[in-house]
This record gives C-alpha cells, structure tokens and sequence, in this order.
C-alpha cells in the first residue's frame, strides 16, 4: 500500500466502458450486485467509469480504513463527486478537505453532540407524537413519505428554529425538488429537466436561509435553543465566526443529510420488522418491559440494546448510501496497482456490509449478530453506513437519537401490516428507499 509509484505498476483491471457514461446506470440500478459481479472477476481493486471520471474501486474492510482514515491525505472529498453535485451543495462539511474541513467540523460537532443532545429530545418526541396521531387516517400509509416528513419536520425546527407546520413544509416540499436533481444528468441550468428545477429550487433555498440568518442575527443571535444559533455564536481558534455562505452551505447539508438519512433506514427497520415476526415480538415486549405504558424518557435509550441491535442490522442491510467517492489528488499504489491523479476511488459500503468472511449468513436480517456474545461488527471499518475516520458522520448522534426515539414511539404504539402486491425492490438514488415507498395499514396498539 506505499504511497511511492517510483516503479511503474499496471493500472487495475477492469472492463471496457462507455465514453463519459461507463457503466454508471448498471452501478445506480444495482451498487450491491454491480459490485459483487466485479469482485468476482477482478478482485479488491478494479478500475471502471463512473460519473463521468475513470474510476478505482476498492473493496473490504482495508480498503475503507486506506480512503477512509490512515490515508485520507490522498483524496479529496469535493472533487470526488464532481462539479454538477457540488454546484448544487456548494461547500458543506460533506464537500470540504483539509484545513477547511477540520475548522468547519470543530465549530459544528458541538451542536450535534453531548448536552445539546438532550435539549433535543423533547422536540423529537414531541414532533413524533403529533405526525403519527395523523396516520390512522391515512389509510393506505406510504412510510417513506411519512417518515421524510416526520424527519425533515424535526430537522428545520432543531436546525433552523421553524416554528410552524407551514414553515416546515414549505422548507420539505423546495427540499424534495432540490434533492431529486442531485443525481440527474446535469443538463445544468436548463428548465424543466431535474437538475434544472434542482438547481432553481437551490436558489430559492438559499434565499430563505439568507433571510433567516439576517433575521436571526439583528433579533435573536444570542439564541442558542437550535442549531443555528449555536453555529451562530460558534468560533474557530482565530476568534473567528462563519460567513454567511459558509452558514448556508452547511445548513443545506445538514437538512439533507439530517433528514434522508433517517427517512431511508426507518423506513426500511420497518420493513425488516414486518417480514420477520419473532424479531418485531421481542423489540416490543423490550420497549414494554424497559418504558411500558408511560412517557419515554431519554434514560430508557440506553436501556433498549434490541433496539440498538435492530437499528444497527437495518444500516447495514440497507446503508443510506451504497458507497462513497473520493478525488485522487496524489498518486498512491494500492493491491499492486497503481492509480493515477484525476481519477476518483469508490469505497463500497453495502458490499462491505455483506462480505461473507465478516458477516454470517450476510443476506438474513439478523439483530443478534450485534449483541455482546457475537458482534460481528466490532473490525474497524465493517460497518460504515454513516462513514468512518475523521469524516465519519458529523450528525451521527443526532441521527441515532432521533431514530431511537421514532421506532421506541411506533412499536409501544402501533400495529403495522404491509399491503400485498407492492413492490420492495430497492431504488437507491437519491435516497434508498422500496420502489412503491412501504405501504401499510396502520392500527392504535390499543385497537389491535
């Protein structure tokens, strides 16, 4: 794995692609099986083409603690997805390298963790309980949509202080044209096409922001009930706050990330839940034994290890993203081979997630293999539906709480049973989700 290419090394095997497409929609239709057919053929590292840019995948655990941690040095987060994404985004923590990122993520970590943790609890609980009492009578329930409003709900009155339905759903509705073009074609700014709306709607977002942060800053910047107002009053080592762009860059990755994230891997713990019985019994009688007929306290969290097992089972069967790029911006050697600059690497999460030499029986949804007398996950770098290293997930914490919180209300609470004859295939761009959205009939615990 020497950095060094003074000796000349092949390039890595790979097939013959397409010009600037390659084989880009065989990875969107199917990451897992895309990944597993090459494996077969190639090994660990092969080469392809992939958004637009020739591209080296690097396959397992090693190669994810190579991209992710002890060589991070090597890549860049910004060029590894390319300009059409990072247009849209701009610079966030997610598309930020170096010196850059470490100052940004120091200055956000303390609004996502520790004792800001627990001032959100109530807010998550309460916003849980006032969408689910709706869902009775939306009969048949699409899980996916309920569950991305739920999310993005809590995600713009914790990160932006919303304070209405209304303010909300305005913010969710621009959210979801923006998100839906982050993958198209890039046809750039024309109108009608998906990347054109996404692009437009991220104008009219960042407006919005714009507004919101003026406002905050002359009325309320001593705030710090949200996130935004601890990013606010929050300083680098120069004393030394964020800029206006840079606020606004972060908060879209942080509405994007904070809630398409939660709404993939609930919808699909859900789904696990209801195609396998004896696992959903016994996650109920914990949540009875450990909360019973009471409130949900943040102490039971800690107390609800299924829960955590299930939650953790889900990201790895159904990780939010199949993978990640990275920009090679330093030529290294890797397996043999050698990989130039301007080149992308791709790690792979969910083929990590069901390499047989890590996980036993990979395809079964199977809690168990997370409590202490297995623990499977325990290698560093087996488990990365969130990342790994020094970038791995900001919001992770926040994620976790929010989810936990969100499947402990719904199991004490409600019976679920999925309608026949829709489709489960998974889709996985922009966010994975089953292709009809997870439709159920919904029932009180207490109708049941």
């Amino acid at each position: 794995m020497a950095v060094s290419t003074a000796h000349v090394l092949p390039l890595p095997p790979g097939p013959r692609n397409l010009p600037i497409i390659g084989e880009t929609i065989q990875w969107v239709r199917d990451p897992l099986h895309f990944a597993q057919e090459r494996y077969e053929r190639y090994g660990a590292v092969w080469r392809t083409h992939l958004l637009g840019r020739p591209c080296a995948v690097l396959l397992g655990p090693e190669a994810n603690k190579f991209i992710l941690g002890s060589h991070i040095h090597l890549f860049s987060s910004r060029t590894g997805w390319g300009k059409p994404i990072t247009s849209l985004i701009g610079g966030g923590l997610s598309l930020i390298d170096g010196a850059e990122h470490r100052r940004h993520r120091r200055m956000i970590q303390p609004a996502l963790h520790g004792a800001m943790l627990q001032r959100y609890f109530a807010v998550m609980l309460t916003r849980t309980a006032e969408h689910t009492a709706t869902w009775i009578g939306q009969q048949p329930l699409k899980l996916f949509e309920a569950f991305k409003q739920l999310s993005f709900d809590i995600a713009a009155r914790l990160m932006l202080g919303a304070q209405s339905d209304a303010e909300a759903e305005q913010f969710r509705r621009l959210f979801h044209v923006f998100t839906s073009g982050l993958f198209a074609p890039p046809a750039w700014k024309v109108p009608g096409t998906p990347y054109g709306k996404a692009w437009r709607a991220g104008q009219q977002l960042r407006q919005t922001l714009q507004l919101i942060i003026d406002r905050r800053r002359v009325t309320d910047v001593q705030v710090q009930d949200d996130i935004l107002g601890l990013l606010l009053q929050a300083r680098d080592a120069d004393n030394q706050g964020f800029t206006d762009e840079e606020l606004i860059d972060e908060l879209l990755v942080l509405l994007w990330a904070g809630h398409d994230t939660v709404t993939s891997l609930l919808t699909w713990t859900l789904y696990e839940l209801l195609c396998n019985a004896h696992v959903y019994r016994h996650a109920v009688a914990e949540q009875m034994h450990v909360v019973g007929a009471g409130r949900l306290e943040l102490a039971h969290l800690k107390r609800l290890p299924l829960l955590d097992c299930i939650l953790r089972e889900a990201e790895r069967l159904h990780p939010p993203a199949p993978g990640g790029f990275r920009g090679v911006v330093t030529p290294f050697e890797y397996g043999g081979y050698r990989i130039p600059a301007s080149w992308t690497v791709m790690y792979s999460s969910v083929f990590t997630h069901h390499m047989s030499t890590l996980w036993h029986d990979p395809p079964r949804f199977d809690p168990d293999r997370f409590a202490p007398h297995r623990d499977e996950g325990r290698k560093p770098f087996t488990l990365i539906g969130f990342g790994g290293g020094p970038r791995v997930c900001v919001g992770f914490a926040f994620a976790q709480m929010q989810m936990r919180i969100i499947v402990s209300h719904l199991l004490r609470n409600f019976r679920f049973e999925l309608l026949p004859g829709q489709s489960f295939k998974p889709v996985p761009v922009p966010t994975k989700m089953p292709k009809d959205g997870l439709l159920v009939h919904v029932q009180e615990q207490s109708a049941a």
